[in-house]
């Protein structure tokens, strides 16, 4: 079956080919008389249906009867062509809206041709204009040639076309001069071939829905077409087709409207020809001249019934995704400015350490001290020098407003649109400067800070807290007194800073010749022969002295010494690498003392042990010369009782690898009572004596060459 017959299956339509037998009523192809399918030949011109459904030829006329009755129903389908466009587009128009007079007419006189064609003599139809048959045979060639799958477009075309055969001005003859037979079998037909057209435009339209399934589909509400006619109410539908949507209108107007229905095929062919007509007909008459304005006017309400449903689902979908966008942003805020997330972003800004990026993440929180990068720089170098610092501050503000110090804030500041603001602040800070003079001039990272007032005790600020250089300097004895400190000020640290202004001159003593001197870090000058007087200094708290040199190619430093307020003070600082005072001064009175326990006759001479404290044991020079002291005061006839030897180390040198001692030994001796002797004090300097550098094992080499006696008493 093809796609035609489906069609006509599917939507119980009637054949509409000249040419088709298909199922239902169709009408003779030979005649087009209407004829059934059970029907094995045509009423009106005998026509044998059965071998043209085989494909056989037409068996020979019986007689001239048979012959007179086929040529006159040839002929006959002229004037019926003729009333066939004018019927077609009549039911096509008029489908859902009032029948016109002239269509009522027509479906009175079919109606009578019905009932009258029987009776009526073949001999009675008159001749026939050859111009008819040759425009009704065009007409039946143009529909024939319709194929099932032919475009929609083309389809209409050849309808078109058909019709134009069949409606030339002057073509056929008037109904009044034709016979009563003809007349009959005219009105017969012109109803039939109404009904057939209608169904033509059925297929049509369901060719065009099946093959192109993308057209939109148009929505008109039942009284969407209404067209003005004075003759509506008397016409009667021309067609079984047109009496049965009539009645379905009818019981229609009866029941409230439920929704809008699609135009029908009728409704859509019914405008294709309207159109047609139109452009190829100058004048209309007075039943098709509403049909344009209709057709129009329904397709304007349709247009603007649909357009408010479009409309409104479009703002529907862009309601929609406003609402998501809208949605989905405060969402994305939600977070985006939470707290945590503005306090990790704050300090995410302050671990860049840069001053024009802090100044603008941070605030002060006093009106009077406003931040800018220059102004944010000291608590910079603190924050640098100081990376805990931040961790631990970011923690606790992750649970409080303020830091512990109070230096650091994050507090409600405003909004970022519906959501709350949070401003990083930072806490400025004061200092109490206090020194000993009247009128001190006070510094700040170079910048002059001085009271309006100046005064021993000032107070400074407000500044951001973090790393100053802070420097105060006076005038004095007509000397210029100045002190610096490298500070970092916090909130919460102590507020009073001092800043005493007092002159100092330290006299600084070493075991090492040329040793370097440092104050407080800073270098003060080398020692002479393992001594410095310092020029007149600043004294600070907790200022520490130590010194630097090299032995054996390493740098050494002493421990740090710190100063007094004393105006005059000593300062040794010795280096343990080499022979210090400290050791110097041990070992000479462990070698004294032996030997004065040696002079008393009493006790035993232990010469081993004071050769011991020599490096070259009893051949050093320094060895014979106390042993022979020892000897003759141990002499009995020298009447010494003892002597007791005290030292003093003034110095102890290294220098090139070798160390020298100059110290002082007093000799007390004591006489046998009864010799009468006077106890005698002598005092000996010796300058440069030589000790060995190995501070594991110190061992005097001599006591060089430079021996003065500095005191004697001259007793006896």
């Amino acid at each position: 079956m093809n796609r035609l017959s489906q069609l006509k299956m599917n939507t119980h339509l009637f054949a509409t080919d000249l040419g088709d037998l298909g199922a239902g009523e169709f009408f003779c192809p030979n005649c087009g008389a209407p004829i059934m399918t059970s029907d094995k030949k045509c009423a009106n011109c005998g026509y044998d249906l059965i071998a043209y459904r085989e494909g056989r030829p037409q068996p020979a006329p019986t007689s001239a009867k048979t012959s007179q009755a086929s040529s006159a129903a040839t002929e006959s389908a002229a004037p019926s062509a003729a009333a066939v466009a004018s019927t077609a587009k009549s039911v096509a128009v008029t489908s859902q809206i009032a029948e016109s007079t002239e269509s009522a007419e027509v479906t009175d006189s079919a109606e009578s041709a019905v009932t009258s064609a029987p009776s009526a003599p073949d001999s009675a139809l008159p001749d026939v204009d050859e111009r008819v048959i040759e425009s009704a045979a065009s007409a039946a060639a143009i529909l024939s040639s319709i194929q099932a799958d032919e475009n929609p477009e083309e389809i209409i075309a050849k309808l078109r076309a058909a019709t134009q055969q069949l409606v030339p001005d002057d073509l056929g003859q008037p109904a009044s001069a034709q016979p009563q037979s003809s007349a009959s079998l005219s009105s017969r037909r012109e109803a039939h071939i109404a009904d057939k057209t209608k169904d033509i435009s059925d297929i049509v339209d369901q060719v065009r829905a099946a093959t192109d399934s993308a057209q939109p589909r148009e929505h008109l509400s039942p009284d969407d077409i209404t067209l003005e006619s004075t003759a509506s109410s008397a016409a009667q539908p021309a067609t079984r087709m047109a009496r049965h949507e009539k009645t379905a209108e009818s019981a229609a107007e009866n029941e409230p409207y439920q929704a809008p229905r699609a135009v029908t095929p009728e409704e859509r062919a019914a405008a294709s020809m309207q159109q047609a007509d139109e452009a190829d007909e100058p004048t209309t008459s007075e039943s098709e001249a509403p049909v344009k304005p209709a057709i129009e006017k329904a397709e304007s309400e349709s247009a603007e019934k649909i357009r408010p449903k479009k409309s409104k689902r479009k703002w529907w979908i862009i309601g929609i995704i406003v609402i998501v966008i809208l949605l989905g942003a405060f969402l994305f805020g939600q977070h985006y400015f939470s707290r945590d997330a503005q306090l990790d972003r704050a300090f995410a800004v302050l671990a860049t350490n840069n001053p024009s990026r802090v100044s603008q993440v941070m605030t002060s929180s006093d009106a009077d001290l406003r931040l800018t990068p220059g102004n944010s720089r000291p608590f910079i170098r603190f924050t640098k020098a100081n990376p805990q610092y931040l961790k631990t501050s970011k923690a606790q503000l992750k649970k409080a407003n303020a830091t512990k110090d109070g230096t650091l804030g994050f507090v409600k500041e405003g909004h970022h649109f519906i959501f709350t603001a949070y401003q990083l602040t930072i806490a400025p800070t004061y200092r109490t400067i206090a020194t000993d003079l009247p009128s001190p001039s006070i510094y700040l990272d170079g910048q002059n800070v001085t009271a309006k007032k100046p005064a021993a005790t000032q107070k400074i600020g407000p500044f951001i807290p973090g790393t100053y250089t802070l420097k105060v300097t006076a005038q004095t004895d007509d000397k210029t007194l100045s002190r610096t400190v490298h500070a970092t000020f916090l909130t919460a640290d102590a507020q009073t800073i001092d800043l005493t202004l007092k002159p100092v001159t330290p006299v600084v003593h070493s075991n090492v010749a040329n040793a370097t001197v440092y104050v407080n870090n800073q270098n003060k000058g080398t020692l002479q022969n393992g001594q410095l007087t310092l020029p007149a200094l600043t004294w600070e708290a907790n200022s520490k002295l130590h010194l630097e040199t090299k032995i054996a190619g390493e740098t050494v430093k002493t421990k740090a010494v710190t100063l007094t307020k004393a105006a005059k003070q000593n300062i040794q600082a010795d280096f343990t690498t080499v022979p210090t005072t400290a050791q110097a001064q041990d070992l000479l009175t462990r070698l004294y003392t032996t030997a004065s326990s040696a002079t008393n006759a009493n006790n035993a001479n232990d010469t081993a042990a004071l050769a011991a404290y020599f490096k070259n044991g009893t051949d050093a020079a320094a060895y014979k010369k106390l042993a022979t002291f020892i000897t003759q005061a141990r002499a009995s006839n020298s009447n010494i009782d003892h002597t007791d030897f005290k030292v003093q180390v003034d110095q102890v040198l290294t220098k090139n690898n070798q160390t020298t001692v100059d110290f002082s030994v007093t000799y007390t001796t004591s006489y046998v009572q009864t010799s009468g002797l006077q106890t005698r004090v002598q005092t000996y300097r010796y300058t440069g004596a030589h000790l060995t550098s190995d501070t594991k094992n110190l061992q005097v080499i001599d006591f060089g060459d430079n021996e003065q006696k500095i005191a004697d008493n001259n007793a006896n």
